[in-house]
C-alpha cells in the first residue's frame, strides 16, 4: 500500500520566491492592515472614542508595533503652563497654551528674572513702575510693557497678561526673591503615544516633591506625570499594570469621564494651595494578552461607557505573495535594529518554513517574529554559513541548550527501560504517538506509546484504565465514551455487545488527556476482539468520532518526528509507516531529516478520513462490511453475533431483571 503514501511535496510548505524582494525596514502595518485601521479610526480627530483595547498575544512587541502605527501621526504638540496668582495664592493658574505661545512665555519669564535681579533700589525700582518703567529704556533694557507685547502678539490669554504683571508687582516687592522658575512651570503634550512603563500614582498623576515655603507655591517642585504630557494626546497603559493598581484605575477613568485633573490627585504630602483644574482630553490605548483583557472586563464591566473601540491582533498572516515579501523585508528591518545582517537569499525559504511551522499551517506565517530573530542571531554569531544548512544547525545549537528531557526520554528506548515494539505483528496492541509538554524551559517534543487491550465476555462495558487511575484527563475520558459509543453503533445495534474489555496506555505514569489517541485506541480494540494481529511497525494518531470519522490533531509533526526519532534510536531495520488524520495535511511541516527518510522510504505517511481507511494498513484486511467473513467488521460481525437458539436483547433484559428479583 506504499503506492498510497504521501509525497514529500504534501509533508512541507511550498512557498512561491518568484518576483521576491524584500526592503529593510519595519512593517506592521502593512502585516496588521486590520489593525492599523482601527488604530487610524481611533487617532482621528473626528473620532470622539476615548479608548481603545487591543488585545495580543503575549510574544508580541506592542511598543513596536503601535510605534509603527503611529509614525504617520500627526498630533497637534499643546502647552501647558502653571503660574503662581498673587491674588489668590492659594489657588495657582492653569492654562492651555499653543506651541508658539508658550515659546514665548518662557522667554517673558527668563526676561522679567533678569529685570527683577537688576541692582536698583527698592523705591526706585517702585517709582519707575509707576512710570511705565521708563527707566529701563533708558538702560536700553526691555520693559515690561515690551515683553507683553510680544506675548500679547503670540496670542497669550488676556487673563494670562494680567496675571504676568500682578507676578512682577509682587516679586518686586518680595524680598526673597532668588529665582522666578519657582513661580511658574510649563510643559509640552508628547506629540506621539506617550507609554506608561509602571502604573503607580506617581507616574500617573505627578507628584509633590517638596513642600512649598510660605511665600510661594514651589511649583518647581511638582513632578508632572503620563496625564500631563498627554493631556491632549494618547497614552498607552498596560492591562496588567492596571489590574495590579485597581483603585487607580477608577480614578483615572474618572478623569477621562469628566475630562478633568484635579491636582489633589499627585503622590506625596498635600499643598495647601491646589491650582486649577487641568482640562485633558486624552485617549487611551489598553493593551494586553486575553487573559488580562478579560480580568481587566471582569474588574470594570462598566468600561466600555468611556466610548470603546476593540482590536485583536492576529497570531498568524497569511503567506500570500504580497506577504511573504513584507514578512521578509519586516525580518530584515528587525535585524537591521538588532544590528545583524540581512537575509540572503538562501535563508528565505528555510525561514518561511520554520515561520509556518511556528503556526502550524502550510499556508500561514508565524508573526512572532522574535523566535525567528534569536535563531538568526544564533546563526551569525556562531559564525554558522547563511543557507539552509547553517539555519539547521542554529535551530539544533538553540534547542540542545532546553532538550534535557527529551534526552532523559530517549535514553529510556535506547536502554529498553520503555518497551516499544517495532516490528512483526500483535493482537491487542498498538503504537500510539503522544506530545510531552513541560512548563518553563523544555521543548514539546514527540514519543510513541504503546497502547494494549484485553477483551473478555461481559456487558459491553469498556473500561479506561487511565481514567480509573486518575491519570486521565475529562477530553481523554471523552474520547473513550465516543470508542463505547462506535463499537456499539456498529456491533450491537440490534442485541447486546458480549464483550468487555480495559484499555492501556503502557508505561504512561503522568496524566495524559485529550482525545488524539481515541483511533489508535479503537484500532486496538478491534484487533482484540477480532484476535486479528496489527502490524507494529505502524503507529496511529488521530480522534475518533462515534460514526467513525478520523479528526484532526495537534502536534502532529512533532508525533511523526519523534516517531521517527524513537525508531532510529532502538534501530530497526525495518521501515516504519504512520497513519495520521487527512484534516491534518495542512499543518504538516516536517524536518529535513524526516523528508529524508521518506526519500529512502524508511518511512512512509499515510493520510486518512475514516476509521475503515485505517484498517488495511494495520491489519492487511480491508475494513469491509458486516456481511463481509473475510473482513476485519465482518470476522467481528460473525464472531459475537448470537446464535439463533439464543434470547435477543429483549429477552436477554428481562432475564437479568428476573434474575434479579430471585435474590
Amino acid at each position: 500500500m506504499t503506492e498510497s503514501a504521501l509525497s514529500i511535496e504534501k509533508l512541507k510548505p511550498n512557498f512561491s520566491l518568484e518576483n521576491i524582494n524584500p526592503t529593510n525596514g519595519i512593517q506592521w502595518s502593512s502585516l496588521l492592515p486590520i489593525a492599523k485601521s482601527s488604530f487610524d479610526h481611533f487617532t482621528h480627530a473626528n473620532n470622539h472614542q476615548q479608548v481603545m483595547v487591543c488585545q495580543a498575544p503575549s510574544f508580541f512587541n506592542l511598543h513596536s508595533v503601535l510605534a509603527d502605527f503611529a509614525k504617520d501621526l500627526n498630533i497637534e504638540q499643546q502647552a501647558y503652563a502653571l503660574i503662581f496668582n498673587p491674588t489668590q495664592p492659594q489657588r495657582p493658574y492653569c492654562v492651555e497654551l499653543s506651541q508658539k505661545a508658550q515659546q514665548a512665555f518662557e522667554q517673558t519669564m527668563l526676561q522679567m528674572e533678569d529685570l527683577l535681579n537688576k541692582d536698583f533700589g527698592s523705591e526706585l525700582l517702585a517709582k519707575e513702575i509707576g512710570e511705565e518703567l521708563a527707566f529701563m529704556e533708558e538702560s536700553q533694557s526691555d520693559s515690561l510693557s515690551k515683553i507683553l507685547k510680544r506675548l500679547n502678539q503670540a496670542q497669550v490669554p488676556e487673563q494670562l497678561l494680567n496675571l504676568i504683571k500682578q507676578l512682577f508687582e509682587y516679586l518686586v516687592e518680595l524680598p526673597s526673591f532668588t529665582s522666578i522658575q519657582k513661580f511658574y512651570k510649563t510643559w509640552l503634550n508628547k506629540p506621539t503615544l506617550n507609554y506608561c512603563y509602571e502604573f503607580t500614582r506617581a507616574t500617573i498623576f505627578g507628584q509633590y516633591l517638596a513642600q512649598p515655603t510660605a511665600n510661594s507655591a514651589e511649583l518647581v517642585e511638582v513632578n508632572l506625570g503620563a496625564i500631563h504630557h498627554s493631556a491632549s494626546g494618547i497614552l498607552v497603559l498596560n492591562a496588567e499594570d492596571i489590574l495590579a493598581e485597581a483603585k487607580l484605575w477608577f480614578e483615572l477613568k474618572a478623569c477621562l469621564t469628566t475630562s478633568i485633573f484635579s491636582w489633589d490627585k499627585l503622590q506625596g504630602e498635600k499643598l495647601t494651595s491646589q491650582p486649577q483644574h487641568l482640562s485633558v482630553t486624552t485617549k487611551l490605548v489598553l493593551i494586553g494578552n486575553a487573559n488580562a483583557i478579560a480580568d481587566l472586563y471582569e474588574l470594570d464591566p462598566s468600561i466600555k461607557t468611556l466610548g470603546l473601540l476593540e482590536t485583536e491582533l492576529p497570531l498568524e498572516v497569511e503567506a500570500s505573495s504580497t506577504n511573504i515579501n513584507l514578512y521578509l523585508s519586516h525580518l530584515n528591518g528587525e535585524l537591521h535594529q538588532c544590528g545583524l545582517s540581512s537575509l540572503t537569499t538562501e535563508l528565505y525559504e528555510c525561514v518561511l518554513n520554520y515561520a509556518a511551522k511556528l503556526c502550524e499551517h502550510q499556508q500561514y506565517l508565524s508573526l512572532d517574529v522574535q523566535e525567528l530573530i534569536t535563531l538568526l542571531q544564533s546563526l551569525e554569531l556562531n559564525q554558522f554559513t547563511a543557507n539552509s544548512q547553517g539555519f539547521t544547525q542554529a535551530l539544533k545549537h538553540l534547542n540542545d541548550n532546553v532538550n534535557n528531557q527529551q534526552k532523559f526520554s530517549d535514553l529510556s528506548y535506547t536502554e529498553r527501560q520503555t518497551n516499544i515494539c517495532l516490528s512483526g505483528e500483535q493482537v491487542g496492541q498498538i503504537n500510539g504517538l503522544s506530545v510531552i509538554d513541560f512548563a518553563g524551559l523544555g521543548l514539546s517534543f514527540g514519543e510513541p506509546i504503546r497502547i494494549t487491550a484485553n477483551v473478555f465476555q461481559g456487558d459491553g462495558d469498556f473500561n479506561d484504565i487511565e481514567r480509573k487511575a486518575e491519570l486521565a484527563g475529562n477530553v481523554h475520558a471523552k474520547s473513550m465514551m465516543i470508542i463505547h459509543g462506535f463499537l456499539n453503533q456498529l456491533f450491537a445495534s440490534e442485541h447486546h455487545f458480549p464483550y468487555s474489555g480495559n484499555i492501556v496506555f503502557e508505561q504512561s505514569y503522568h496524566e495524559i488527556d485529550g482525545d488524539s489517541a481515541s483511533l489508535a485506541s479503537a484500532l486496538a480494540l478491534l484487533s482484540a476482539i477480532s484476535k486479528l494481529p496489527i502490524q507494529q511497525n505502524t503507529a496511529v494518531t488521530g480522534a475518533l468520532d462515534q460514526k467513525g470519522n478520523v479528526l484532526a490533531v495537534g502536534g502532529i509533526n512533532e508525533k511523526i518526528e519523534g516517531y521517527l526519532r524513537v525508531a532510529q534510536l532502538v534501530n530497526t531495520n525495518q521501515p516504519i509507516r504512520v497513519v495520521i488524520p487527512e484534516a491534518n495535511l495542512n499543518q504538516l511541516n516536517l524536518s529535513q531529516e524526516v523528508l529524508n527518510a521518506v526519500e529512502q522510504k524508511q518511512l512512509s505517511i499515510f493520510a486518512v478520513s475514516t476509521i475503515s481507511q485505517a484498517v488495511p494498513y494495520l491489519f492487511n484486511l480491508p475494513a469491509g462490511d458486516l456481511l463481509d467473513e473475510e473482513s476485519v467488521y465482518g470476522k467481528i460481525n460473525k464472531l459475537i453475533n448470537l446464535p439463533n437458539d439464543e434470547p435477543g436483547l429483549i429477552r436477554w433484559l428481562l432475564k437479568k431483571v428476573s434474575d434479579l428479583f430471585k435474590f
